[in-house]
């Protein structure tokens, strides 16, 4: 009876279920999806803590980065660096930690380390290894007294911060303080203060020969001591790191001489601090360039490689004592000698150097040593027999004016002056010693009057040098004359200009020194060279160069491997590296241009110049060109020199792409008419023409058809001959308003441009910079008619 009323309740009980809708019964059991494996990726390795480690000494090494779970490998690219992957965070894939030794024998300096998962590699980055002990930074500021030599790893953070190490040192130890920030990739402008116990100042140094700062300090009484590191401008961030490397050790920071002979050996002197008597080290040149200088790294530090110059020619070490006329040290012509301006043979040091000549001759005489990390800022002079400044030039002013608006540092080519309007393109202008050239008037109520530069920099003439000037300070436009000639007096002052250079006026060189010299007669001369503040010492080293001038020039195309919009164009330019006074005018010529493409050719380089812009344009119907027909187009650069025709190959355009239509089309014409909807005239058409007249004004249309671009829009016309401009253009400068499509300029001729013919264009501000087609421009002497 039970088992019946068991098996009655279950059919119930199956009954009831099957009523249920299906929502009410119970699911059945998904089965899981496969999941597919997903690769990880690739890691990345933004910051090492520490950046450092003592050799011989294992240590641990938090990774920061990203996708730094699941790693397989640690990659160390020394065979004595040892080191493994011990542990990931799980709740954070952007950490990882590695234990690294380093080999006791291991040479200090940075070795790349690097990290693997499956999928790939990550990029690498550098990790310091030491032989002094290492400590760093507590997140609470507190650091031990320290006990040197150390290393001390910081960071300045936040803005504001500054760090403050305690240390022990003994009477009488001479004490390095190397702090290296720019040198490891750190942001920070650092400055090193050494305090006593007793919070007086002993020593400070924010730069030490154009790097990092570095003090030498010799300990007056055996204590504590405190150094403090902080940031120039009150700048910080986790980017401001720094190490402080800090004993009694020998460091190494320079030497002597700054150039060898080629294909032999040569025993160069070390120069630093606390290092024995004598201490030198073998170089073996090859044929030119330059050497590493082997520095034992064993015995020194040494905060940069080190490097000497390899020369051809005559190579010659100055010889003491030459510092007067009666003194001066014989050389050839030409030659290399190297000399060191040294305050502790007595007094401001001056080296002089004599040598023959003759009339007709050009001679560079010019230094190299702060660009070889030397911190003597030479000034070079050339002198009679006996001992008087070679005259140069007259400079005879013939307008006055002065400073105006604002003071201008030695490098800013614009400048506000008086009496502007008196003035003309490519006249002299003579600031208390340094001669400058007008390049551009002022195109507007709030416009500059520039000066000719070279790198953004104000450009110095006849050797002149760049230097500040004061509001309100006299300067003349002026004319040169040459010495003897007869001169008319105007009431307005006269410069002799002589044969010498603080500061080379083509701003290649830095701070050293460039004479371009032709003797004004067969004879004797003197070469002087001084350090223009009058410093000297141990580490004042300079290699003078004497040689033959030899101009010439090299093109360099800037732009390559454009992006162009279908339809439109892109501007590139060509700029010279003019050498050993070359001025001359260059032509540069492009041709084999994929089909569908076109470029404004041939493009000048005026005389005197040191750049020229054009365009190239895409068809609307262009394609970008294949890897065959490509790299087919051909750029050359043509001049003469010494009346010889010189051509030489310039990169080309590289890998060209076309890009979508843009959102405007711009065109230079000569008509009103609205822009059509093709506005890059085939390659076979003729460029539109426009004729001007020196000392006139013609009328030209920019024009656009917006294409997505509804805003207003700025213009400049580039490639116009230097003399002509876009005149009236206004506070605001060439621009078409919202909602138009179209406006009027005017082109001027200043009275003295030549006749010639040149490509120049549009280029808008707003939409990428897009371009007109190259407009020819014919500047011809007979006035246009009807205009």
């Amino acid at each position: 009876m039970r088992s019946m009323m068991k098996y009655l309740l279950i059919a119930a009980v199956m009954v009831v279920a099957l009523s249920l809708p299906a929502w009410g019964r119970p699911k059945a059991k998904a089965a899981k999806p496969k999941m597919m494996a997903v690769p990880p990726g690739k890691p990345e390795i933004f910051e090492l803590q520490p950046r450092g480690m003592q050799r011989g000494m294992p240590v641990e090494i938090k990774l920061i980065g990203t996708n730094l779970s699941d790693l397989t490998e640690l990659k160390l690219h020394n065979p004595k660096l040892a080191g493994e992957l011990i542990r990931e965070d799980e709740t954070n894939t952007n950490e990882a930690w590695i234990r690294i030794t380093a080999a006791a024998d291991l040479p200090r300096g940075a070795y790349e380390i690097s990290v693997k998962n499956t999928n790939s590699e990550s990029s690498k980055l550098r990790l310091y290894v030491d032989d002094l002990a290492q400590v760093y930074e507590a997140k609470t500021n507190q650091v031990p007294v320290l006990k040197p030599p150390v290393s001390f790893w910081g960071t300045l953070d936040p803005a504001g911060d500054t760090d403050e190490v305690e240390f022990e040192a003994r009477a009488g130890e001479s004490f390095i303080f190397d702090l290296a920030a720019k040198t490891i990739g750190s942001k920070a402008n650092a400055v090193l203060s050494l305090f006593d116990k007793k919070g007086v100042l002993l020593a400070s140094n924010n730069g030490f020969d154009g790097g990092d700062p570095l003090l030498n300090f010799r300990i007056p009484a055996t204590g504590r001591y405190r150094v403090r590191i902080s940031e120039e401008m009150a700048a910080g961030s986790k980017e401001h790191f720094y190490r402080l490397s800090m004993g009694a050790f020998a460091e190494v920071v320079a030497c002597y001489p700054l150039s060898v002979a080629a294909n032999q050996e040569s025993d160069v002197e070390l120069i630093g601090f606390n290092l024995p008597p004598q201490s030198k080290a073998r170089v073996k040149a090859g044929g030119s360039g330059e050497v590493e200088v082997p520095v034992d790294l064993e015995k020194f530090h040494n905060r940069r490689p080190l490097k000497v110059l390899v020369g051809a020619g005559v190579e010659l070490r100055e010889v003491e004592p030459n510092d007067t006329v009666a003194q001066a040290m014989a050389i050839p012509a030409p030659a290399s000698v190297n000399g060191r301006i040294d305050e502790r043979l007595g007094g401001a040091d001056a080296d002089l150097y004599r040598f023959e000549a003759h009339k007709g001759q050009r001679w560079i005489i010019e230094t190299a040593a702060a660009q070889r990390g030397s911190p003597v800022d030479t000034k070079i002079e050339i002198l009679q027999a006996d001992g008087k400044p070679v005259e140069r030039l007259v400079m005879q002013a013939t307008r006055n004016s002065a400073v105006t608006f604002r003071s201008i540092d030695a490098n800013n080519p614009d400048c506000r002056v008086d009496n502007w309007q008196e003035m003309e393109l490519n006249e002299y202008f003579y600031m208390q010693g340094e001669i400058c050239r007008i390049f551009r008037m002022p195109q507007g109520p709030d416009s500059g009057f520039l000066f000719y530069a070279n790198g953004g920099k104000r450009q110095a003439y006849f050797d002149s040098s760049a230097t500040a000037h004061a509001l309100d300070e006299p300067c003349y436009v002026v004319e040169p004359h040459l010495p003897g000639d007869k001169l008319e007096s105007n009431g307005l002052p006269v410069f002799p200009v002589v044969y010498a250079n603080d500061d080379d006026g083509e701003r290649k060189l830095g701070v050293d020194s460039r004479v371009h010299f032709s003797p004004p007669a067969d004879g004797t001369y003197l070469i002087r060279v001084t350090d223009t503040r009058g410093h000297g010492g141990e580490r004042f080293v300079y290699q003078l160069v004497l040689r033959e001038a030899r101009p010439d020039f090299k093109v360099t195309l800037n732009g390559a491997n454009p992006t162009i919009n279908a339809g439109s164009g892109k501007e590139f330019s060509v700029a010279v590296d003019r050498v050993d006074g070359f001025t001359g005018e260059i032509k540069v010529d492009i041709a084999n241009l994929p089909s569908g493409f076109r470029a404004s050719t041939p493009l000048t380089i005026e005389a005197g110049h040191n750049e020229a812009k054009g365009t190239i344009t895409a068809a609307l119907d262009a394609t970008t060109p294949n890897e065959t027909n490509a790299p087919m187009t051909r750029v050359t650069a043509t001049a003469l020199i010494d009346g010889k025709p010189v051509t030489k190959e310039v990169n080309h355009f590289g890998k060209i792409k076309v890009g979508e239509q843009p959102k405007l089309f711009v065109a230079l014409e000569v008509s009103p008419e609205p822009l059509s909807t093709n506005a890059v005239p085939a390659a076979s058409e003729k460029p539109v023409e426009l004729t001007i007249a020196p000392g006139q004004s013609i009328p030209a249309w920019l024009k656009v058809r917006r294409n997505g671009h509804e805003e207003l829009i700025t213009f400049t016309v580039n490639g116009l001959p230097h003399g002509v401009i876009v005149d009236n253009i206004g506070l605001s400068g060439v621009l078409i308003a919202k909602g138009e499509n179209e406006r009027q300029i005017f082109l001027k001729a200043a009275k003295w441009v030549s006749e010639t013919d040149c490509f120049c264009h549009a280029v808008e501000n707003q939409a990428g910079r897009q371009t007109s087609p190259p407009v020819l421009l014919h500047v011809r002497n007979k006035p246009v008619s009807g205009l």
